[in-house]
């Protein structure tokens, strides 16, 4: 995880590039894809295949310039750290979603066309139902009617014509720039997801470390039991040899006695020391574990 997250950066250090993309370049895209919408719509409505053939292949190269764009801003995005998933989230949403709902209408063109056969056999129907209803209940209109349908139906765009492929590839273009917008919201959701495993691991090493603290204070202070004990025994073993080199048995014993007590008063006051020293760690230990 560590390595991973390695030379990525908080995102306010990367959301200055990225509020580039997000309010200029990608909306930029956006209304230029909208227009080649409603210039699409208005030759293929006149039938005018080779200016609609010219514009194809114009969309394609903003469809392009779009997709440059997502991956440009993705890369930045993929800088940013696990940590900021949540804000980078929020952060893109909008305009991903923006993105996503454009390239579904435009793609809407090509399941609202149909042949002029048809278009002709539904006007007709529409006609008749609009007139039926005109006589039985007297109105003098049809909201809503099929007849105002029909009118934004498009018409096919003949096999043989250029526009026909032109529109394939433009299409086609469209589809993989969907699947791009659709991998990116992915890409931010995995960064969700190993924050969220980052926290998971975070947390079960500081129980992990409040355990052994606890453990460390537990040998510590059997530790610190010992000291007064050991004292008075090597006190002991240090008064002896004084006494018996006076040359006095007497004396000896009573300064092997008297080191003894000795041992066990120095001892005693090093364990004070270091139970000092130990609780004080010990919290120092326990704050940490509170950050």
């Amino acid at each position: 995880m560590m390595a991973e997250e390695a030379g990525k950066l908080p995102l306010r250090r990367l959301e200055p590039p990225i509020q580039k993309f997000i309010k200029v370049a990608i909306p930029t895209d956006l209304e230029r894809l909208h227009q080649h919408q409603h210039n699409i719509e208005k030759f293929q409505r006149n039938s005018q295949w080779d200016k609609l053939h010219q514009e194809h292949i114009n969309s394609s190269r903003t469809v392009q310039q779009l997709r440059s764009n997502l991956r440009e801003m993705e890369k930045l995005c993929g800088r940013v750290r696990s940590a900021d998933a949540e804000a980078l989230e929020k952060l893109v949403q909008p305009i991903r979603d923006r993105a996503s709902t454009a390239i579904q209408e435009f793609l809407q063109i090509h399941s609202d066309a149909v042949n002029k056969s048809d278009v002709l056999v539904i006007r007709k129907a529409s006609h008749e139902t609009a007139s039926d209803t005109l006589h039985s209940d007297g109105d003098t209109g049809v909201p809503g009617s099929l007849v105002t349908q029909t009118q934004l139906l498009l018409p096919e765009i003949p096999p043989e014509q250029n526009a026909a492929e032109s529109w394939d590839s433009l299409a086609e273009d469209l589809q993989e720039l969907n699947g791009l917008v659709n991998e990116f919201s992915t890409l931010v959701h995995a960064q969700q997801e190993k924050i969220d495993s980052i926290e998971a691991n975070v947390s079960l090493a500081a129980a992990n470390v409040e355990e052994g603290t606890r453990s460390l204070g537990k040998a510590a202070r059997l530790k610190l039991a010992v000291l007064p004990v050991a004292g008075a025994v090597v006190g002991g073993v240090l008064g002896g040899p004084l006494g018996l080199l006076a040359g006095f048995k007497v004396a000896g014993v009573a300064a092997a006695v008297g080191g003894g007590l000795l041992g066990f008063a120095g001892g005693n006051l090093i364990q004070q020391k270091r139970k000092e020293r130990i609780d004080l760690h010990l919290q120092e230990l326990q704050s940490n574990n509170n950050f």
